[in-house]
C-alpha cells in the first residue's frame, strides 16, 4: 500500500493538467472519486492507450486512492463512443466501480462539467468539486501512483501531419524533436502545439523539455488554421485590435460557453464590448470580474464566434489582471444550469471540421518509444507550488530515480533522475543529465 507521504516524496503531480501536487489532494476524504477519462480533446489518445494496456496499474493506483480518501463511490468517466475500452474496463474493474458513458462533446474533460455530468452536482462559481464532496484524478497520475515508484516518464500522443501518429512513454526531459522525430513529420516546415489543439500552446523551440505535464505533441504546417490563429491569440495588442473592429455583439461565445451552461456568470460577449473602452493594447476592467470563472477551454474563440476573433482571450487577459491586483467578483452568482444544457454541447466532430482536423489520422497507438537521448533537461518547475531546489552538483553521476530537486516543505513536487548519467549542468531553472 502505498502512503500519502510516499505519493509526495515520488513527485506525483495531476498529469493531464497544470500539475497539481497529488499528494495534497488525497489528503481529505471525499464521497466520490472520478477518474477523469474523457480525453476531450481531438488527436489526444494516450489516456485511452494506458486504460487499455496499462490497465492493472491503472486499477491498483485507482483503488489505492479509494483507500486513501476513503470514497464511498468511484466514477470512471469515459467517452460511451470507446465501446471496445469501455467493455474492457467493465470486465476489469470491480463490480463498485462505475463506467459512465460521456457524450462525444467538448470539453466533457473539464473537471466541473464532468462532475456535473456523472453526479448531477453543481460546483458553484469559482469554487472547486470538493465542494461538492468529489475529487478527481486523470488516468496517468492513478497509473503513476499504482506503480509506486519516482515519476520519471511521460506518456505523450504525437500526432498531426505525421506519418505514425502515436502514444509513447518517454523520459521526461528528452526534447520534443526527439519525441516527434519517432512519429516521421510529413514535411520539415512544421508549427507544434504542446497539449490539445483547443487548449494547447505554441512550442517556442523544437528543443524545449518534456515535464511531467506534457500530454500532447501535435506538428501541423505553418499555413494551418490552429498555427495561425495561436500565434495572434499570443498577443494581447491584435486581440483587442480585431475584438473592437470587428465584434457585432451576437452573444455565441455566451450562449456556447460550458460554465455559462452551467450557470456560472461568466459572459464573453460583454467583455468583447468592454474592449471599445479600452486602452491599447489592453487594460483590464473590474466591471467584467465575471472573466475570473472563465475556464479557458477556447471554444468561444476556436469554435463558437462566427467572425474567428478572440473572446476566450480577452476573458484569459483581464482574468490574469485582475487576480494579480487581487480584485474579487462582487456580481451575481447563478449557479444554476442552463435548461437548454444537453442541447447546446458542442460534439467533437464539429470542432475537428471547424479547426481543419479532420484530415489528419485521429488515433494514436502506444508504441515502444527506443531512442536512447543522450542528454535530458530536467525542469526543476514541472508543478503548481514552488520551484524544486538543485540537490546535485555539475560533475556528480546520478542513478536512475534518483532525487535531483526538492521542494522540501514547500508546495510543490520532488525531481528525479529519469536515467543513469552524469550532471553536466545545474541552474536555477533546470538540470542537465549527460546519459
Amino acid at each position: 500500500m502505498i502512503s500519502i507521504a510516499e505519493i509526495k516524496e515520488f513527485g506525483i503531480v495531476g498529469a493531464g493538467g497544470a500539475g497539481f501536487p497529488s499528494y495534497v489532494k488525497l489528503s481529505s476524504p471525499v464521497e466520490i472519486f472520478i477518474v477523469n477519462a474523457a480525453e476531450c480533446e481531438p488527436l489526444l489518445h494516450k489516456d485511452k492507450e494506458i486504460l487499455l494496456h496499462k490497465t492493472e496499474v491503472f486499477l491498483k493506483g485507482l483503488n489505492e486512492c479509494i483507500r486513501l480518501v476513503g470514497a464511498k463511490r468511484c466514477i470512471i468517466g469515459i467517452k460511451g463512443k470507446y465501446e471496445n475500452l469501455f467493455q474492457h474496463l467493465k470486465t476489469c474493474c470491480d463490480a463498485q466501480i462505475e463506467i459512465f458513458p460521456l457524450n462525444d462533446y467538448y470539453p466533457a474533460g473539464d473537471e466541473i462539467l464532468l462532475t456535473y455530468e456523472t453526479t448531477g452536482r453543481v460546483v458553484e462559481a469559482g469554487r472547486l468539486p470538493g465542494t461538492q464532496n468529489v475529487l478527481i484524478h486523470n488516468v496517468e497520475t492513478l497509473y503513476n501512483i499504482g506503480k509506486e515508484e519516482p515519476v520519471t516518464t511521460k506518456f505523450i500522443t504525437v500526432g498531426g501531419d505525421v506519418k505514425n501518429p502515436m502514444s509513447v512513454e518517454v523520459p521526461i526531459g528528452i526534447s520534443f524533436r526527439e519525441v516527434i522525430d519517432a512519429a516521421v513529420p510529413n514535411s520539415t516546415d512544421f508549427g507544434v502545439i504542446v497539449g490539445g489543439p483547443m487548449m494547447g500552446c505554441l512550442a517556442d523551440s523544437l528543443d524545449e523539455a518534456v515535464t511531467k505535464t506534457t500530454g500532447g505533441l501535435l506538428v501541423f504546417p505553418r499555413d494551418h488554421i490552429l498555427i495561425r490563429r495561436f500565434k495572434t491569440a499570443e498577443s494581447a495588442k491584435d486581440v483587442t485590435a480585431i475584438g473592437k473592429s470587428a465584434c457585432d455583439q451576437c452573444s455565441m461565445c455566451t450562449e456556447l460557453c460550458p460554465r455559462n451552461l452551467l450557470g456560472h456568470p461568466i459572459q464573453p460577449h460583454t467583455v468583447m464590448r468592454s474592449l471599445l473602452f479600452s486602452a491599447d493594447p489592453f487594460e483590464a476592467s473590474a466591471l467584467a470580474a465575471h472573466t475570473l470563472f472563465c475556464c479557458e477551454c477556447n471554444l468561444c474563440s476556436l469554435v463558437s464566434c462566427p467572425e474567428d476573433l478572440y473572446p476566450a482571450q480577452a476573458c484569459i487577459m483581464n482574468k490574469r489582471a485582475l487576480m494579480k491586483d487581487k480584485v474579487a467578483y462582487k456580481g451575481e452568482a447563478y449557479n444554476k444550469p442552463h435548461p437548454l444544457i444537453d442541447y447546446r454541447k458542442t460534439p467533437v466532430k464539429k470542432v475537428m471540421a471547424k479547426l481543419d482536423l479532420v484530415r489528419f489520422k485521429n488515433h494514436g497507438p502506444l508504441v515502444d518509444f527506443k531512442h536512447r537521448p543522450k542528454q535530458l533537461k530536467i525542469m526543476l518547475t514541472q508543478h503548481i507550488g514552488a520551484p524544486a531546489e538543485p540537490v546535485v552538483q555539475i560533475g556528480e553521476g546520478v542513478t536512475a530515480r534518483q532525487k535531483i530537486g526538492t521542494v522540501g516543505k514547500n508546495l510543490g513536487a520532488e525531481i528525479h533522475s529519469p536515467m543513469d548519467g552524469i550532471v553536466a549542468e545545474v541552474t536555477e531553472r533546470y538540470i542537465v543529465i549527460e546519459t
